[in-house]
């Protein structure tokens, strides 16, 4: 059943429904105000914001899914390396008659964090010359003569 109301609006929202209207090939305006509240109701029937949050958890885990697993393994070599060395050097220590220990850097100590760093730096700037590989490489044009219609 229908009822019969007065209503007044402001010119904006009477050229948003006439826009509606027009779109949604609506034959009056009642039928786009009609319209506009039944898809208002609707959209309120499903909980969009966990399917939205579901979706967006799902696609930054597959974003990030091969950087995390390559994070994972190199922390996991490190930390092996770090067991393997604490291992060397609790061996040697424990055949050596020492009272103390040297608290400063000596220069074996200084040359080997320089060699870490160069290493680093190459590391890095292959990975950028990779990188900027990548971002300048263009598609190849195929010639017109060779693309079969």
């Amino acid at each position: 059943m229908k009822t019969r109301k007065n209503l007044y609006y402001d010119e904006s929202t009477l050229d948003y429904i006439q826009k509606y209207k027009d779109e949604h090939h609506l034959p009056t305006l009642t039928a786009a105000i009609a319209s506009i509240v039944d898809e208002h109701r609707h959209r309120n029937d499903i909980d969009t914001t966990e399917v939205v949050i579901q979706h967006i958890a799902r696609r930054v885990a597959e974003l990030l899914d091969d950087k995390l697993t390559r994070i994972r393994l190199g922390v996991n070599n490190a930390d092996r390396n770090s067991d393997i060395i604490i291992m060397l050097l609790n061996t040697l220590l424990g055949y050596q008659e020492l009272t103390s220990l040297i608290t400063e850097d000596t220069p074996q100590l200084q040359r080997a964090r320089e060699i870490e760093k160069e290493r680093i730096q190459n590391f890095r700037e292959k990975k950028l010359d990779r990188e900027a590989k990548k971002a300048n490489k263009t598609p190849e044009i195929i010639p017109d003569e060779l693309i079969m219609e």
